[in-house]
């Protein structure tokens, strides 16, 4: 109940400001005597808070349709070398704008895991998306591919301000964001998503302190091929 009542408020307390915008943007085309061009820019403006919003809702079902899934089935050996490489080219160009090196160490040991290629995919693009949202313009981002006897992890360190120690399980819940992020970009639910497939998959999710910055460890049981 506590963790229900802690998601709804973190909606109404996230998407109350969207839509009062939204609301508010309408009321006042609607008063005003506007241009034909004024009210086409009030009306491209209302869609592109309508799209935000949306986005928010898609994201918040994707997450309940992952944790609800049965898709243990249809899990197959595969491989974070090749998932982590494919994710870093994705994210070189944007790096790139900012003058970041986004480094990509891959593990020599066995890099195989169970599970869904797609969704772990999603959740290692999910973390370096924040690690470069969140790290100033020309540092490093570092996404490593480690394996032991057992297991088989991934760590994404960047060299932003970090979560605090008492946020660092809080940050995973729907819709939060901690008081330094709400005014960067986005709507506080990829690291749920993260979550998400974390526990799916069985996975443990860390986030330490990396002085300077965050690191985020997917750690997963090691299967030989």
């Amino acid at each position: 109940m506590s963790e229900v009542k802690g998601v709804c408020d973190d909606i109404a307390h996230d998407l109350r400001t969207p839509l009062t915008r939204l609301i508010a943007g309408l009321e006042r085309a609607q008063r005003r005597s506007l241009t034909q061009k004024e009210y086409a820019s009030a009306i491209d403006t209302a869609i592109e808070d309508a799209k935000g919003l949306m986005q928010t809702f898609r994201a918040l079902l994707r997450i309940s349709e992952i944790e609800g899934s049965a898709r243990r089935s249809n899990f197959t050996l595969v491989g974070f070398n090749q998932i982590c490489a494919d994710a870093v080219e994705l994210f070189e160009p944007l790096a790139d704008e900012r003058g970041m090196n986004l480094e990509f160490k891959p593990c020599e040991g066995v890099d195989t895991v169970m599970g869904d290629s797609q969704l772990l995919f999603d959740a290692v693009c999910n973390l370096i998306d924040n690690a470069i949202k969140f790290s100033p313009d020309g540092s490093d981002v570092e996404v490593t591919v480690s394996a032991d006897s057992n297991n088989c992890g991934i760590s994404i360190r960047d060299h932003g301000p970090g979560i605090p120690e008492e946020e660092r399980e809080a940050v995973f819940r729907r819709l939060y964001r901690s008081e330094s992020s709400r005014h960067t970009p986005g709507n506080g639910l990829g690291l749920s998503m993260v979550s998400a497939v974390a526990r799916l998959h069985e996975m443990s999710l860390q986030v330490h302190d990396a002085r300077p910055g965050c690191r985020v460890d997917l750690i997963g049981k090691a299967q030989n091929a």
